[in-house]
């Protein structure tokens, strides 16, 4: 089975971060999304995104050099009273490493997880204390919050591969009852909304059934995790990339279906939709082969469910209400997060690309009203 390029939050972020500097640039293709003005002058990439009241920030890293002798260094960038984004060094960053997930307080204060490459070690600047920077054996890829609870999922040697926390500078591991096996595996999203957590991710320790599935899906309905059977079966050709609750308890599981028989490398975009009983109904999107895969999914404060899809060098907003229709194509770009600011308008981040797919700049987009 061909595995996902995201290994842990380290090889997702090198991998994606090599870049030509040869290349000139290739300008996105912009349909309802618009390209908000950055100062950010080496190569990079934005990984999530998080608002709260006026404030709002972007965090990643950018590249130097020429493989294999880059070097990466954290990127921070917060939102400018006029709606323009700025770098910002509002907390003290390691000097080399990346930024890979990010969440605000409700009175703005930044949660900020990240990958330190000296030494090699996860962190977590925790922005309701003082205290600063907190050394976790966890590659952080998401937050979530509910009820003043707070999580971190992602990539660990372990099985302990979320981190759970109810007070500033304190981050507990909790145990994901993954399938024994010593291969990779790791979570990409965490969501949480009326009481229920969610996560999504892989396991090359499985064996492709259904009681050792190859992608993972876990719910915390207040009793411990505890792995929940997808549609999919063994899901030996399925990509979890993404989750997201909704306040009636629902659960949104987006990914791919893929197929790599014969060196073939065909990926179809697949929503699932998990009722409060637990049945699951297969969402038909538009054109999936196009859309190739969902990455974020982001349900707004009015009802709406916003994708990112696709793979490569063009990327999708579709939009959900009464039907699911495209919303914008990026050409030559990839989008990684979707966020919503408390005014209503829908922000998504990740890197314009050149004409080889490699990173040229970090990005960030909004929707147009």
């Amino acid at each position: 089975m061909k595995r996902l390029e995201l290994l842990s939050p380290l090889a997702l972020c090198c991998a994606a971060l090599l870049v030509s500097c040869d290349d000139e640039p290739t300008q996105p293709v912009l349909s309802d999304l618009e390209e908000v003005p950055l100062s950010a002058s080496q190569p990079g990439e934005f990984w999530d995104i998080a608002f709260a009241g006026t404030v709002g920030i972007a965090v990643g890293g950018t590249v130097s050099g020429v493989a294999p002798n880059q070097t990466f260094a954290p990127l921070l960038a917060s939102m400018e009273p006029n709606g323009s984004w700025a770098p910002d060094s509002i907390l003290s960053l390691p000097a080399s490493g990346l930024l890979t997930a990010v969440m605000l307080t409700p009175s703005g204060e930044p949660i900020i997880a990240g990958v330190d490459f000296s030494p090699e070690t996860g962190f977590i600047l925790d922005g309701r204390s003082a205290g600063g920077r907190v050394d976790v054996a966890l590659g952080g890829v998401a937050f979530s919050s509910s009820a003043g609870t707070l999580r971190l999922a992602g990539a660990a040697a372990t099985t302990e591969q979320v981190l759970i926390s109810t007070a500033p500078d304190v981050w507990t591991p909790e145990t994901v009852p993954y399938p024994t096996g010593q291969n990779e595996r790791a979570l990409v999203d965490l969501s949480a909304s009326a009481g229920i957590w969610a996560a999504c991710g892989f396991d090359d320790s499985g064996d492709g059934t259904p009681a050792s599935p190859n992608s993972v899906l876990f719910l915390d309905q207040g009793l411990g995790w505890q792995r929940i059977s997808a549609p999919c079966g063994g899901c030996s050709n399925r990509e979890f990339r993404t989750v997201s609750v909704a306040p009636t308890g629902a659960v949104l599981l987006g990914g791919a279906a893929t197929n790599f028989a014969g060196g073939a490398n065909e990926y179809t975009a697949s929503l699932a939709l998990r009722s409060v009983s637990g049945d699951w109904v297969e969402v038909v999107l538009p054109k999936p082969t196009e859309l190739k895969r969902v990455n974020d999914i982001l349900l707004t404060g009015n009802g709406l469910v916003y994708m990112a899809c696709g793979i490569g060098g063009t990327s999708y907003l579709v939009r959900w209400q009464e039907s699911i229709v495209r919303d914008g194509t990026l050409q030559s770009a990839r989008i990684n997060r979707l966020a919503e600011s408390p005014d209503g308008t829908i922000w998504a981040v990740g890197a314009v690309l050149d004409s080889h797919g490699a990173v040229l700049r970090p990005a960030i987009w909004k929707r147009l009203s």
